[in-house]
């Protein structure tokens, strides 16, 4: 199967069929009973609308979600207005009755402003097919020739506003489904105008722009069963679609290598294609789901992603922008995932800079009040874990030299503290040798961004200097938005930070130790901190804090 990532979801084409067919002949049968005092329409025609909206109502009602005691009453209008014919002020109440019905369900669930071009739509499609069904009466009072003028500017007025309020005036228009059946509204609505003008004769406005009307009814009730395009790709901008049925992340989003990811729950099976070739997305350590490295071309191109026998297309923007080498290397994970945390704000900005590319002063400060605690419990030896990014030898340097200002020996001893200041592959990796190695005596202390559930979880327990609550309520929006939006992915700091930011806030508060720990499933539904709910901090673990704010006296 092979679908492009414009449609964002696959399109219930039951569902789309049954709209069509149930609005457009209900409009039809509501014009000739509301205009059947004025307009002699043929029986004939209109028991076949009514049959038609009545078989399509109670369809929709067995095949999909909808209340049977509604489909029940469409039905029955649809049938009684060709039945009441012969009696015009009965076919005209029930024909409003009629109308009424199809206004509320074209609008339901909708805003005021759609309600307004839901109603206009509505009650143009009723009044023209209804004159258009018949030969309209002499001496009835109706004035053919403004009415069609009158229902062919509003037509046209809710074509245009419905296309100016999509926001889909660039190539996303013509690329794809939803916008190509808006585009055929607009033309539509405004042909129906022009032949109004144009033709001179009443009875040829009418039945030549029947078919416009026609055509604008048919693409106003097929567009909400057309799922609208995604957002353009925007050059450093992290991409975010959702294509073969699961989340899919391209970042840095720039020309170059980039990293292409997917949350652990699209599984194993999953490949990116380029024009350079097909990679599999496999796992990094200390992060979660699995990664594919790709080169993107300058400007506009396209990825094909499979997993399993499906496939779409999805496509990127590179841009011309420089590379951004932090974005792909060992960290490139890290830079990822603060990556979500600005599609997560929903306020898209370009990812200039990454996590590993400097030591921040909170960090840094952080770090400094962690090794003050550390020997003020007399903590005699530091094992200190960095790697070779920025942040890293920053953070080395700063632990190193606090720990001996302080009297910490730093070396390797397991009669001492493990302190990890790395990136998460080189944190995950020296973690996994520390269990399989002898236990530290005083425990595994890892820097603030190692806050990401596959680096904490590698062992049984770790602390960190933290300052915010993992717990808390703005951290847990946090994780359970990222979770659900990026299909069950865990929350980490970077990604917190660029979440915040875009929120006007931060992290500022002081710095505690919390302590993390693996909790046993089975124990999990009476364990006060510990879940395995999508979006905690900690997985199938719990953290808390086992210190109060640390000062200049403690750390």
């Amino acid at each position: 199967m092979h679908s492009h990532v414009a449609a964002a979801s696959d399109v219930d084409l039951l569902s789309l069929v049954l709209r069509v067919v149930l609005l457009t002949s209900t409009a039809l049968v509501a014009g000739i009973g509301l205009l059947r005092s004025a307009v002699a329409a043929s029986p004939r025609l209109a028991w076949a609308a009514g049959l038609v909206a009545a078989v399509t109502s109670a369809g929709s009602a067995a095949v999909l979600d909808i209340n049977i005691g509604f489909a029940v009453v469409h039905a029955v209008l649809a049938l009684a207005v060709p039945i009441s014919l012969r009696w015009r002020a009965a076919a005209t109440y029930l024909g409003f009755a009629l109308a009424l019905l199809l206004i509320a369900e074209a609008a339901l669930q909708h805003s005021s402003f759609e309600f307004f071009l839901d109603t206009l739509f509505a009650a143009v499609a009723v009044v023209w097919f209804g004159i258009a069904a018949g030969e309209w009466r002499s001496g009835s009072g109706l004035r053919p020739g403004p009415v069609a003028l009158t229902a062919a500017l509003a037509l046209a007025g809710a074509g245009t506003a419905q296309l100016l309020a999509s926001g889909l005036l660039d190539r996303r228009l013509v690329e794809s489904a939803h916008g190509l059946v808006l585009l055929a509204l607009a033309v539509a609505a405004l042909a129906v105008l022009v032949l109004t003008v144009v033709l001179r004769d009443v009875r040829q406005r009418y039945r030549f722009g029947a078919v416009g009307v026609l055509v604008a009814v048919v693409a106003w009730t097929a567009l909400p069963g057309l799922p609208p395009p995604g957002d353009l790709p925007v050059p450093g901008v992290p991409r975010v679609v959702t294509a073969a049925g699961t989340s899919v992340l391209v970042s840095p989003h720039r020309p170059g290598r980039n990293l292409v990811h997917f949350p652990a729950s699209a599984g194993l099976d999953v490949a990116v294609e380029t024009a350079a070739g097909r990679v599999r997305a496999v796992p990094r350590p200390g992060s979660s789901g699995t990664w594919a490295e790709v080169d993107l071309p300058a400007g506009r191109s396209d990825l094909v992603v499979h997993r399993g026998d499906d496939e779409a297309s999805v496509d990127v923007d590179a841009g011309e922008l420089p590379a951004l080498s932090d974005a792909v290397g060992p960290d490139g994970a890290e830079c990822a995932s603060a990556g979500l945390g600005i599609f997560v704000a929903e306020a898209p900005q370009v990812l200039d800079s990454c996590p590993s590319s400097g030591l921040s002063e909170e960090d840094g400060d952080a770090l400094r009040k962690l090794v003050g605690y550390l020997a003020s419990a007399s903590v005699p030896t530091i094992n200190v874990v960095g790697d070779e990014s920025p942040r890293g030898r920053a953070a080395t340097e700063l632990v190193t030299a606090e720990a001996q200002q302080r009297g910490i020996a730093v070396r390797d001893d397991p009669d001492g503290a493990l302190v990890v200041v790395s990136g998460w592959s080189r944190a995950a990796e020296a973690l996994d040798e520390a269990k399989r190695g002898e236990n530290y005596l005083y425990g595994v202390q890892l820097a603030p961004w190692l806050l990401h559930g596959p680096v904490v979880n590698q062992v049984a327990g770790v602390s960190l200097p933290l300052r915010f609550d993992p717990r808390d309520q703005r951290s847990l929006i946090y994780g359970m938005t990222l979770a659900a939006r990026f299909g069950g992915e865990p929350p980490s700091l970077g990604g917190f930070h660029r979440w915040l930011a875009a929120r006007g806030d931060g992290v500022t508060g002081p710095v505690s130790i919390y302590a993390s720990a693996q909790v046993d499933v089975m124990q999990m539904s009476n364990h006060p901190h510990g879940s395995t709910a999508a979006g905690q901090w900690i997985p199938q673990g719990t953290i808390v804090a086992v210190s109060g704010p640390l000062g200049l006296g403690n750390g």
